[in-house]
């Protein structure tokens, strides 16, 4: 994630035509299998914040200062237990096994080390615990994959670091998650960044 005030603001704007496109919709399905103690990467704006399940307890991630302000902002207006901290997804401030749920939207595309950020889920999830995804990836179409490749110093350089080419389910399963519980969607928006995934990848007991 590329941090700065410009991009702070363009991402509030965009999640909200985001989320009145269908993301919405999708960040509540997706965060209603949350359960326990739960820890959201890359909380950017707070987009999700609204839509947890009442009882939680959510201890929610931003590495970008200028996010956070606005994630201060949305937290304040939801009922579920919620604290901010300033951490990436590579070093969480949680102890090992410590968590239930890990919750990540729209962030291991843009995080610095894809493979670090998900040993992180890992090691702060209990034997059992769930990794919930809602994330963009590398199209299995040739065609739209090459041009993903093509794409990617741009769109790194103007969307806060995010790598349209990730191909995000393989570094899931290779963090040691099982995988049979994500499945492939199209996402709204950009054909760039339309094939995703979404659903629940677990830690073995």
């Amino acid at each position: 994630m590329i941090a700065h005030p410009v991009f702070a603001v363009f991402y509030r704007w965009t999640g909200w035509l985001g989320d009145r496109a269908g993301f919405a919709a999708r960040r509540r399905r997706l965060v209603a299998d949350a359960e326990g103690v739960v820890a959201e990467i890359g909380a950017g704006t707070g987009l999700s914040f609204r839509h947890y399940p009442a009882g939680l307890q959510v201890l929610a991630t931003e590495p970008d200062p200028h996010m956070l302000k606005a994630a201060r902002r949305a937290a304040r207006k939801v009922n579920v237990e919620l604290t901010l901290e300033q951490a990436p997804a590579e070093a969480l401030p949680l102890g090992d096994a410590s968590v239930d749920t890990v919750v990540s939207i729209l962030v291991l595309c843009s995080v610095a080390d894809q493979a670090v950020a998900l040993a992180e889920a890992n090691r702060v999830l209990r034997p059992g615990g769930r990794l919930l995804l809602l994330e963009h990836v590398r199209a299995a179409d040739p065609t739209l994959a090459n041009r993903q490749d093509r794409s990617e110093r741009r769109q790194v350089r103007f969307a806060g670091g995010c790598h349209p080419n990730r191909d995000t389910l393989r570094a899931v399963a290779a963090a040691g998650f099982a995988t049979d519980g994500v499945h492939a969607v199209t996402l709204p928006g950009i054909k760039l960044t339309s094939p995703g995934i979404t659903g629940v990848a677990r830690k073995p007991d």
